[in-house]
């Protein structure tokens, strides 16, 4: 590597991919924002990554081989510590970035310097699946959801917690982050192989180091969810038990990195309730993977071999404390809004109520504090004198605000 300081290091790691590496490699190479290095990680992978990576005759493309299959943690881990940007993303080399997303993650750095910068992607399925458009449509719109910078409102004083309750994805790709926060985490991600959860693994890591966080909303990121992905993976009905065995494993050994990492922080006492909420999420997701599966205890039995059953009640007993806590809260604020006719605005939703009748739309702005106009509101716009403040008297007559 070089001595170059580059705005954003991109980094790309490579096994078994190179029918689409081309096209990943297009995608950064001709970015419009050209002040970028390419850091290039073949992980031992069979095919030609050598070959396809010699036609790119671009200096600000860097190209390391490992000796010996380490798998994606230790691939990005790699990229990482050779990186020279002030800020660091990951591209899967099936994925590809929009053509501007460099610049639009300049443009966020230059309002405001933040930890990690998100964005939200787009998913893509392969035309040639099996699968009704609906079915597609469906699958589509759950990804770009879970990934989406501006489906939640989220506080950056709290960024662990809003990785626990899943309001901020634990996906590496689809940020970039600061390059003194990657190398500060780096020091504590485990040498392990895993076959599943690396990203989360990675990423709560650094987030419990971040300290602040931008979202732009925009799409920036191509995520191609068919590629690399059985049709056992995409069909839990298919998935046999040595691939779910593989996935489960996976997942506890995440886990019990992290716990590790925080003993090794002395917090986890302090973080103990959102660590096993991240633990619950991993065993849930798992066994929603198999709700279709005929053999589905058999599939049980292989997941509560990796995940304690009894912490998993335990939590579940604490969960329904808070969410009963939450459930009171909603119904009086139900009770306080009149179900005549309201209209709610917080964070990216709008909440609309008429006659009983709820309509939830999504709204692109973004609001810090909710904004509330209801029946009476309205009345009072459309007809109200106030009186109350000396220096502000008025009447209000169809909006229009008349000073006395």
């Amino acid at each position: 590597m070089d001595n170059r300081e580059p705005f954003i290091s991109i980094i790309i790691p490579v096994y078994n991919t190179e029918q689409y590496l081309k096209r990943c490699l297009d995608s950064v190479v001709n970015q419009t924002f050209k002040d970028i290095e390419i850091i290039i990680v073949n992980d031992c992978s069979p095919k030609n990554c050598d070959e396809i990576v010699k036609e790119y005759n671009d200096e600000r493309i860097f190209y390391i081989k490992h000796d010996i299959n380490k798998g994606t943690l230790a691939s990005r881990k790699t990229g990482s510590i050779n990186a020279n940007g002030k800020y660091i993303t990951y591209l899967d080399s099936d994925d590809e970035l929009y053509i501007n997303a460099c610049q639009l993650i300049y443009e966020e750095y230059k309002k405001r310097e933040v930890d990690i910068v998100h964005f939200s992607a787009e998913a893509v399925l392969d035309d040639n699946l099996n699968i009704s458009a609906k079915e597609k449509t469906k699958a589509i719109n759950k990804v770009e959801w879970y990934l989406s910078s501006s489906r939640n409102l989220i506080n950056e004083k709290y960024l662990f917690y809003e990785v626990a309750q899943e309001k901020l994805p634990h996906n590496m790709c689809g940020k970039a982050y600061k390059n003194e926060l990657i190398k500060k985490s780096l020091d504590y991600i485990p040498d392990v192989r895993l076959n599943n959860a690396e990203d989360m693994l990675q990423f709560l890591i650094t987030i419990y180091f971040s300290s602040s966080y931008s979202a732009i909303n925009n799409k920036l990121y191509i995520y191609h969810i068919s590629i690399g992905e059985s049709s056992s993976n995409r069909d839990s009905s298919l998935m046999s038990v040595e691939k779910y065995d593989i996935l489960c494993k996976g997942s506890s050994i995440a886990c019990n990195e992290f716990l590790s990492f925080l003993k090794n922080q002395g917090t986890e006492l302090l973080y103990g309730f959102y660590y096993y909420t991240i633990y619950y999420n991993q065993y849930r997701f798992l066994k929603e993977k198999i709700v279709n599966n005929e053999n589905k205890n058999k599939f049980i039995d292989v997941l509560e071999s990796y995940f304690d059953v009894n912490i998993i009640n335990m939590y579940l007993n604490l969960k329904e404390y808070e969410d009963l806590k939450i459930q009171r809260e909603k119904s009086i604020i139900n009770k306080l809004t009149p179900y005549f006719f309201s209209i709610i605005m917080y964070e990216y939703y709008i909440n609309i109520k008429i006659l009983g009748i709820k309509i939830n739309l999504k709204n692109n702005k973004c609001l810090k504090e909710p904004k509330i106009i209801s029946f009476n509101s309205l009345l009072k716009n459309i007809f109200s004198i106030n009186t109350d403040n000396k220096n502000d008297k008025y009447i209000k007559i169809l909006f229009i605000k008349i000073k006395l």
